[in-house]
């Protein structure tokens, strides 16, 4: 596959021209590697930090240009110069046909996500917050406009949807996908991890979302409702190892459901990968997989010790663009939420501040279990109305929801906007 996705790109005449929403961590680094591949260009950044993104390219040595029209950042790109904007119109103007949304926000990328759907272009998402929040509404509108939503390969739900796509080739049957954790603190503030992330190079934000594990839920959250895996219980179980292999000794897996659940294992000598528990159809296959050291079974553990995050992105776009398929999206069926719980006492009249912030943290849980709960990718700048105990599940009537493209979408912020809203929304559809 690989080989056939670098002679297409390398074959084209014109280069496969994406945009870009998003300018962060993993949004740079997708940028800067796509200079090493042919085929592939970034014609257009769009950030809500327009001069902070062009002092930072040009710093890294980009040929830069701030810009709004449409020809000129046309023959900008012909001459090797990215164009910088905050003008997200841009998405329906340019002629293109994929947008990467790399904006880790839920809020805006909803905003990010609806501009590209309505211009009949498909939607390549690094952003699982998004996709495990409102997902599900995003795929409704990109089927009725015929072009694709997915996840991207390299972040952990799209490297594991890889995994299980390989493993169903070779014969076998999931019954557990999961990613592998070093470090779990969900009380973690930004405070605590703020000398971690200047060390990594990350925003504190994100870093606090991988240590509280609000991360792990929302990508889990994806792989389960994209697979129809659900969970044990809230949270996970999330057994201790200092072997990955050694997940098999921790479950009972006759109480596994037929279909498979999602879960994680954690210990320090783990690395960041993502890992399967399987059963092979094919019991002729049993002294074959001993042989090759993977155990005398009936259960396998299949694993990648890595996610190589933005340098695998591309892997998806090809997917779009080449052979017009996903990798991995919320479905129209989710059977699984991440929800909110307080991180610490919280007071009547207190906003919130969301995922990474110090006021909650998100945990997996049931989607039947977890109706009346509200999803922690809405839960920033949320009111609280009465008084919530430290690790108490928040409700969605214990707040009030503020007015943004992703509450409007979700459904539950009640206002006479969101009907003006949804009509814009399916206008044209």
């Amino acid at each position: 596959m690989y080989d056939t996705i670098l002679k297409q790109l390398e074959r084209r005449q014109k280069p496969l021209d994406v945009i870009l929403v998003g300018m962060g961590f993993m949004g740079f680094g997708f940028l800067s590697y796509t200079k090493s591949i042919r085929g592939i260009r970034v014609p257009l950044v769009i950030s809500r930090r327009v001069n902070d993104t062009s002092k930072l390219l040009q710093k890294q040595g980009f040929n830069v240009a701030i810009e709004n029209n449409l020809g000129k950042i046309k023959n900008y790109a012909d001459k090797g110069c990215v164009c910088v904007s905050d003008d997200l119109s841009l998405i329906r103007k340019f002629e293109n046909a994929i947008v990467f949304e790399a904006t880790g926000s839920v809020s805006y990328g909803a905003e990010v996500a609806v501009e590209t759907i309505k211009a009949g272009k498909h939607l390549v998402t690094m952003n699982p917050e998004l996709q495990a929040t409102i997902g599900t509404k995003l795929k409704e509108l990109a089927d009725a406009k015929n072009v694709i939503i997915t996840d991207v390969v390299g972040d952990q739900p799209g490297s594991i949807a890889n995994l299980i796509a390989k493993a169903r080739l070779m014969g076998f049957k999931v019954r557990m996908a999961g990613n592998m954790k070093r470090y779990l603190d969900v009380h973690a503030t930004q405070e605590k991890m703020a000398p971690w992330a200047k060390d990594k190079g990350l925003a504190v934000r994100q870093t606090t979302s991988f240590t509280d594990g609000t991360k792990q839920s929302i990508e889990m959250n994806l792989v389960g409702n994209y697979f129809g895996m659900g969970v044990l219980r809230r949270g996970m179980v999330g057994p201790e190892v200092s072997d990955v292999k050694e997940v098999l000794e921790k479950f009972d897996w006759n109480k596994i459901p037929q279909n498979g659940v999602v879960d994680y294992v954690i210990g320090k000598k783990l690395f960041p990968g993502v890992f399967l528990v399987a059963e092979h159809k094919d019991p002729n296959q049993k002294k074959y997989l001993r042989y090759l050291g993977l155990g005398d079974g009936p259960r396998y553990v299949l694993f990648e010790p890595y996610h190589l995050c933005h340098l695998e992105v591309i892997q998806t776009i090809a997917k779009v663009a080449l052979f017009g398929e996903e990798t991995i999206n919320n479905s129209i069926s989710p059977i699984a939420k991440t929800i909110a719980i307080a991180k610490k006492n919280l007071l009547k009249g207190q906003k919130l501040d969301g995922i990474g912030g110090d006021c909650v943290y998100g945990m997996i849980d049931n989607i039947e279990d977890a109706k009346d709960l509200l999803p922690v990718g809405l839960s920033h700048d949320v009111i609280v109305k009465s008084d919530l105990k430290k690790d108490a599940p928040i409700k969605i009537s214990d707040v009030i929801l503020p007015l943004n493209g992703a509450t409007l979408l979700s459904g539950l912020a009640k206002s006479h906007k969101r009907s003006s809203f949804l009509g814009f929304l399916f206008r044209g559809a």
